[in-house]
C-alpha cells in the first residue's frame, strides 16, 4: 500500500517552499481512501462550482454527501527523501527537523524495493533527490550501523536506474557514477557492478565514456575476470555508440574487441546491421549482415525486418530475394527447421517481399505446423500472428491487420494482450475509437497486468478519446481506472488531455482526482508538461472566464511551483478580459508565496500597473499599490514610477499621477519619453492641465529636446481636451511636417473624441475633411457611439502607453 501524505505536503516540497500553507481549492476538500479504487460515480451530472453541505433533511431525503477528493499520493519514502533534498536547497527556511541518517536509510530501501517491484522508471528529480541522500550519506559521521546503506541497497538503485525515464536523464548518469565509486570505495564491486555502470552510460548519451572505461577495464582486469566474461562488457558499449551515431568510434571499438576475441553474437550483429540499413548504406549493411554469427546462429527477427524494409527502400529487391531464399532452404533443410522466429520471419517476408496474400500465409502456417507436430513450441500460434498484425500496423494498413485477426480465430488462435494491444494502436491510427475501445473492453477482460507497451497504447488511447469535439467521458474514465487499478501512472501528456477535456465540461472533481493520483509521481520536467497545459487553456481565447479562473485555481493548488511569468501571463489575460479584480487576486497569491524566486519583481508590479491602464479598477489598483508599499524588496525607479502614473490617471486620479510625476523629477535616474507622455496624458484629463501641459511644452522647446511623435501627439490630444481647437489643429500640422507623416484616422479620431462639445467636432470634422481628406474618410467608416454625456464619439483603436 502506498504511503499516505497530507494533500499539500509534496507540493511544498517540490515548490522549495514547505513552511508556506495552501489554501484549499474548494472548502469541500477531505481525505479519502488511498488508491486504487474506481471511479464509479456519473459524469457530466454535477454543479461542481457550488459549495454542498450535509443536512439531516439532505440525508433523510437520501441525497449524496459532498464527493470524497482523492489523496494526494506520493511513492513509500520518496517523500523522505525530497524533504531532504529540499532542506538543502539554499534561501530555503524549514523549522522541521531534516530526517535523521537512519529515517534516510528506510526512505531509501522502501522507495526502490517499490521501484523494483512495480517496475518503474526512476524520473530525473527522484534521481537527484536519490543522490543527494547517498552523498549525504556517504559523508555522514554517524556512528549508527544502520545509517550506512548495505552493498545491496546500492545495487538495487543501481539496477533501478537503467529503465529509461520519460524525461531527461543527466541525473541517471551522476548517480549511477556515484553508486558504483561507493560500492567500489568499499572493496565489493564485481563485474556486474561495472557491467550496470557501463549500461547506464551507454544508454544515456555517454557512450564515449564508456567506451574509454572498458578499454581500460580489459586491459587491467586479465588476471580478475575471465575473457568471456571481460568481452561482454563491450556489448552495451558497442550499442551505446550506435544509438548516438558515432560510427567512426563504433568500428573502432568493434574491431579492438575482435582482436581480443570477440565472436559477434545475434545481439551485436542486430545492432551493426542495423545501424547501416537505416541510414540507407547499402554495401556496409550488406558485409554486416552477411557477417558470420557466433555458434552458426541465424539473425534476429529484428535484424531480418530492418534488412527488409532497408533492401524496399534502396531498390535492393534481388539481394533480398536471396536472403529469403537462404532462409527457406535452411528452414526445409532442417538445420532452423525448429527455430519459430525463423518461420515467422519467413512469412513476414512472404508478405513485404513477394506480395502474398492471407491464402499463401495460411498454407504456410499448415506446412510449418506438419513440419513441427512434435515440436508444439515450434508451429505457428497467436504471436506469429502478431508479428503480422505489427506489419499491417506499420504498413498504416487497418483492413489488411484485421484480416489477420480474422486469420487467428479460423485457426483457433486465442488473442492475448498483445493482439489486443495492436487492434488499440491500428485503430486509432484509423481513427477507429468505437474499435479501439472494443479492444480495450476485451484488454480488460483478460485480467492481466497491462505491459510497457500496452500503457502506451491505452495512453494513446485517453489521448485520442479526450481530443475529439464531444469525447465520452465515462469511457475516459473507464480506461483511467483500469489503468489507475494496476496501480500505473498516466504519462504527463495524457494526463493534461484528461484534465483539459474534464475542464471544458465543467467536471473539475475529475481533474482533481487526477492531477492527485498522478502528478506526485512526476518529476519537474514531467510536472511543467502538465502545468503548461493548464496555462494555455488559461490564454485560450474561447475559455470561458469562469472555467479560466478554475484551471487557475487548479494549476496554483497543485502547481506552486509555477513560474512567475507565467502567472503574469494568465494575469494579463485575465486584463484583456476586464476582470482587473482576478488578476489582482493573481498577482496577490504570486506575494503570498514564501518563496523568494517566485515572489514579483519590479517588472511584474510595471505589468500588473501597465494592465491596469488597459482595464482601470480603482480598488483593485490600490489593493497592489498597497503590497507594493509593504515590499521592502522592491526599489523604485522610472520604470515603476511611469506604470503606477499609467495606472493612476486610467483610474481617474490625475492628481495622485502628478505626486509621483514630482518624484519622477526629483529622482537621480529623472524622466523617460514615457514620463513625459504618460504626464501629457493626466494632465488631459486635469482641470487646469493645459497650462501645465503649455508649461512642461515650453521647458522641452527650451531644451531642444528630441520629442518623438506620441509624445508630440499625447500633447495635441491634452489641447483639445482642453478645448484648444485652433492650437490642436496647428500641431497636428506642426507633427505632419515634423514627422513627414500626416496623422492618420486613428489620431484624428482620438483628438475628435477628445473634443470637449459637439460645437469643436463638428468644427475639427470641417477642417480635417479639408486637410486630411483620405484619413478622415478611413476614420469615417469607424463605428460611431456617444459617450456619457451624448457627445459622439469613434471607436477607435485605444492609445498604447507603456512605462
Amino acid at each position: 500500500m502506498r504511503s499516505q501524505l497530507t494533500r499539500h505536503v509534496l507540493r511544498r516540497l517540490l515548490a522549495s517552499d514547505a513552511h508556506v500553507p495552501l489554501l484549499p481549492l474548494r472548502s469541500t476538500f477531505v481525505l479519502s481512501r488511498s488508491r486504487p479504487t474506481f471511479r464509479v460515480y456519473p459524469v457530466g451530472s454535477r454543479v461542481v462550482r457550488t459549495i454542498q453541505k450535509r443536512t439531516f433533511v439532505k440525508e433523510f431525503f437520501g441525497q449524496k454527501s459532498p464527493r470524497a477528493l482523492k489523496q494526494l499520493e506520493t511513492e513509500p519514502g520518496y517523500a523522505t527523501l525530497l524533504r531532504f533534498h529540499a532542506s538543502e536547497n539554499i534561501g530555503v527556511q524549514d523549522s522541521r527537523r531534516p530526517p535523521t541518517p537512519d529515517e534516510l536509510v528506510t526512505a531509501w530501501r522502501e522507495f526502490f524495493a517499490y521501484k523494483t517491484r512495480h517496475r518503474r522508471a526512476v524520473n530525473s528529480t527522484q534521481a537527484l533527490s536519490a543522490h543527494r541522500v547517498l552523498l549525504h550519506l556517504s559523508s555522514s559521521s554517524a556512528n549508527s550501523r544502520s545509517a550506512l546503506l548495505s552493498k545491496s541497497d546500492l545495487r538495487n538503485a543501481m539496477e533501478c536506474l537503467l529503465k529509461p525515464p520519460r524525461d531527461y536523464f543527466e541525473h541517471h548518469v551522476d548517480f549511477s557514477k556515484e553508486i558504483y565509486s561507493e560500492i567500489k570505495k568499499r572493496g565489493a564491486h564485481q563485474p556486474k557492478d561495472f557491467n550496470m555502470l557501463l549500461t547506464a552510460l551507454s544508454q544515456y548519451g555517454k557512450a564515449l565514456e564508456a567506451r574509454d572505461m572498458v578499454l581500460e577495464y580489459f586491459q587491467s582486469n586479465q588476471d580478475k575476470e575471465p575473457l568471456d566474461d571481460r568481452l561482454r562488457h563491450f556489448i552495451p558499449v558497442i550499442q551505446g555508440l550506435a544509438e548516438e551515431g558515432r560510427e567512426p568510434e563504433l568500428l573502432d571499438l568493434f574491431a579492438k574487441a575482435e582482436e581480443a576475441g570477440f565472436e559477434c553474437e545475434e545481439t551485436v550483429h542486430c545492432v551493426m546491421a542495423t545501424y547501416f540499413a537505416k541510414k540507407n548504406k547499402v554495401e556496409e549493411t550488406k558485409t554486416w549482415f552477411n557477417k558470420p554469427i557466433k555458434g552458426g546462429n541465424s539473425p534476429l527477427p529484428t535484424t531480418y525486418y530492418e534488412i527488409l524494409r532497408f533492401a524496399l527502400r534502396n531498390g535492393e529487391k534481388e539481394w533480398a530475394m536471396g536472403i529469403y531464399q537462404d532462409l527457406i532452404s535452411k528452414i526445409e533443410s532442417g538445420s532452423w527447421k525448429s527455430n519459430k522466429a525463423c518461420w515467422d520471419t519467413a512469412y513476414q517476408w512472404a508478405i513485404l517481399l513477394l506480395g502474398k496474400g492471407m491464402d499463401h500465409i495460411e498454407h504456410m502456417m499448415k506446412v510449418a505446423h506438419d513440419f513441427n507436430q512434435d515440436d508444439p513450441e515450434s508451429q505457428p500460434n497467436i504471436e506469429t500472428v502478431n508479428m503480422l498484425v505489427q506489419i499491417a500496423t506499420d504498413k498504416n494498413d487497418p483492413y489488411m491487420a484485421e484480416r489477420f485477426i480474422a486469420l487467428s480465430k479460423k485457426l483457433g488462435f486465442e488473442p492475448n494482450w498483445k493482439t489486443y494491444i495492436l487492434q488499440l494502436e491500428y485503430r486509432i491510427r484509423a481513427n477507429d475509437l468505437d474499435g479501439a475501445f472494443t479492444a480495450y473492453q476485451a484488454l480488460e477482460d483478460l485480467d492481466v497486468s497491462t505491459k510497457d507497451r500496452g500503457i502506451e497504447a491505452l495512453n494513446s488511447l485517453i489521448r485520442a478519446m479526450c481530443a475529439v469535439p464531444n469525447p465520452v467521458y465515462e469511457r475516459v474514465l473507464d480506461v483511467t481506472s483500469y489503468l489507475e487499478q494496476q496501480l500505473v501512472t498516466l504519462e504527463p501528456e495524457t494526463v493534461a488531455s484528461i484534465c483539459m477535456a474534464f475542464l471544458k465540461n465543467d467536471e473539475t472533481y475529475e481533474v482533481i482526482d487526477t492531477l492527485s493520483l498522478h502528478t506526485a509521481y512526476y518529476s519537474v520536467v514531467e510536472r511543467s508538461m502538465v502545468q503548461e497545459a493548464f496555462v494555455n487553456y488559461c490564454l485560450y481565447k474561447k475559455t470561458s472566464t469562469a472555467r479560466i479562473w478554475d484551471a487557475y485555481s487548479l494549476l496554483r493548488q497543485f502547481f506552486p511551483e509555477t513560474k512567475p511569468e507565467s502567472r503574469v501571463r494568465i494575469m494579463e489575460a485575465l486584463f484583456e478580459r476586464n476582470r482587473a479584480d482576478m488578476a489582482a487576486h493573481t498577482f496577490g497569491h504570486m506575494r503570498a508565496i514564501g518563496n523568494p524566486r517566485l515572489r514579483p519583481t519590479l517588472d511584474t508590479y510595471v505589468r500588473f500597473f501597465e494592465g491596469i491602464g488597459k482595464c482601470p479598477d480603482e480598488e483593485s489598483m490600490k489593493i497592489v499599490h498597497n503590497m507594493l508599499k509593504m515590499d521592502t524588496t522592491i526599489q523604485p525607479n522610472t520604470l515603476l514610477y511611469n506604470a503606477l502614473m499609467i495606472a493612476h490617471v486610467a483610474c481617474g486620479l490625475p492628481y495622485q499621477s502628478l505626486d509621483l510625476w514630482k518624484d519622477i523629477t526629483t529622482s537621480p535616474e529623472g524622466p523617460s519619453y514615457a514620463s513625459l507622455e504618460i504626464v501629457l496624458r493626466a494632465y488631459e484629463i486635469t482641470p487646469d492641465g493645459d497650462a501645465l501641459a503649455d508649461e512642461l511644452w515650453g521647458k522641452m522647446q527650451r531644451m531642444e529636446i528630441d520629442i518623438p511623435r506620441h509624445v508630440h501627439f499625447a500633447y495635441v490630444v491634452t489641447m483639445a481636451a482642453h478645448s484648444h481647437l485652433t492650437k490642436a489643429k496647428s500641431l497636428l500640422e506642426d507633427m505632419e511636417k515634423a514627422f513627414e507623416q500626416p496623422p492618420d484616422s486613428t489620431e484624428l479620431g482620438h483628438v475628435y473624441n477628445a473634443l470637449p462639445s459637439r460645437e469643436m467636432k463638428e468644427e475639427f470634422k470641417t477642417w480635417a475633411v479639408e486637410e486630411y481628406p483620405k484619413a478622415w474618410g478611413q476614420l469615417k467608416a469607424k463605428y460611431k457611439k456617444r459617450d456619457q454625456e451624448g457627445l459622439a464619439v469613434f471607436k477607435v483603436r485605444r492609445r498604447p502607453w507603456k512605462a
